[in-house]
């Protein structure tokens, strides 16, 4: 029997039918498992999830009917001592300082990815590591003329490595020495890595002057150097995306989206340049009406926005579309992966709810690709799920994403792995 019961009443040896709650703001995979560990246990409770279902045939019912509806009680507050002179602390207020002070380092700060270092290397800029909200400067043993040297254990080390947004121009001065110094023998893979980094960082510059023309033609020059990688070793995408990353940034997620689409395309039989390269700025470009939302509303864990935050958080896609038509030569298919990146098949996703044919080839992709990179990726309030259980999820969605473009887009996976 399914039965609806709060998640305060949930205990281990339960069979989860379902949340009374959107997937997104779920911490699960799957909506349809037994609890079998207090850490899933744990995960439901802290969840900010107020029901739930269970099927009382294939797992355990609830103890007792006043677990499910409780006789009030009344309780006598006790008394929290407090210093001399200084107010009680709120728990609350204390996260939300915490978080707000988070927010405002993150976005002085550059994520970068730590594959483009190389051990022994001299960096003039400096580097942060963060793990979960904390960022901590790193200290790194220093050569003769002062510089920073790159070692083993740090690029061993766990989190995602940062740097200061006023060290981007030294950063890229660095990529191009390092490209410089493998000479004739640069390999695909550090190719790549170079049209990848630079294609972030001037995602994230592009973010702070959305109204730069320059900037707009340097992301046509991005795409076409990310489509000329895939048609020239048909269809690898080694280097080209990120993996290791424990936050949500939006230049990351851009450009990895704009990767996958593009590769997925070309895996599918889509060959004409122009219409790969619909796709790829279309991508590129498709979280563009981020940069309208307050940092606090981008940041926050998704069971935790306010439905007005929510509504905040939807509208991005018409302010994207409407920054979008500011720019010239943009040519008009790039709009779809735009649009469209939030729809799916069934017409149950935002913002026309379109469904079926009436979605655009590049808006069934980019539907794919956008929930895998966000599924993989951790931020505050979510962790990331594997490769396999991003693509499982997708696979036993078949009625929300198309299948036959899944399969090119493992394949694509795939080769990237090999």
């Amino acid at each position: 029997m399914r039965k609806r019961i709060p998640t305060s009443a949930t205990r281990i040896g339960m069979y989860v039918d379902g949340f009374d709650s959107s997937w997104f703001k779920t911490p699960f995979l799957k909506h349809h498992f037994e609890i079998k560990s207090q850490n899933q246990l744990d995960k439901i409770l802290q969840s900010g999830i107020d029901h739930l279902y269970i099927d009382t045939e294939k797992g355990l019912d609830v103890l007792s009917d006043e677990e499910i509806y409780p006789a009030p009680t009344r309780s006598t507050p006790k008394k929290t001592a407090e210093l001399p002179g200084k107010p009680v602390n709120n728990p609350h207020k204390q996260d939300e300082k915490a978080f707000m002070d988070y927010i405002k380092a993150i976005n002085e700060l550059l994520q970068i990815d730590k594959l483009c270092l190389v051990e022994s290397t001299a960096v003039d800029f400096d580097l942060f590591v963060k793990i979960d909200m904390n960022i901590i400067p790193l200290s790194l043993p220093r050569n003769k003329k002062g510089s920073s040297v790159i070692t083993k254990e740090l690029l061993a080390s766990p989190g995602d490595l940062l740097i200061s947004r006023c060290d981007v121009q030294k950063y890229r001065n660095y990529l191009t020495m390092i490209a410089k110094d493998s000479g004739s023998t640069q390999s695909l893979a550090s190719k790549n890595m170079l049209i990848k980094e630079n294609a972030r960082i001037l995602i994230r510059e592009l973010f702070d002057d959305h109204g730069s023309h320059e900037k707009v033609e340097a992301c046509k020059d991005s795409v076409e150097n990310i489509m000329s990688s895939i048609i020239d070793t048909k269809g690898l995408i080694t280097n080209l995306f990120t993996v290791d990353k424990h936050d949500y940034y939006v230049y990351t997620h851009s450009v990895n989206v704009s990767v996958f689409c593009v590769a997925t395309a070309f895996a599918m039989g889509i060959k004409s340049e122009a219409d790969l390269f619909a796709i790829g700025l279309g991508s590129l470009l498709h979280d563009i009406g981020m940069i309208t939302l307050p940092p606090e509303v981008l940041h926050k864990p998704h069971q935790r926005l306010t439905d007005f935050e929510t509504d905040l958080l939807k509208g991005h896609i018409f302010e994207g579309l409407d920054i979008i038509n500011l720019y010239n030569g943009i040519p008009p298919d790039t709009m779809f992966p735009l649009i469209e990146h939030h729809e799916n098949l069934m017409g149950t996703g935002y913002p026309m709810g379109l469904k079926g044919d009436k979605l655009h080839l590049s808006g069934k992709i980019i539907s794919i690709t956008n929930t895998y990179d966000t599924l993989t990726t951790s931020r505050p309030g979510f962790q990331a799920v594997s490769p396999y259980e991003a693509l499982a999820y997708l696979r036993d969605h078949n009625s929300l994403y198309d299948a036959d473009i899944l399969k090119e887009f493992i394949s694509v996976l795939g080769k990237s792995s090999q």
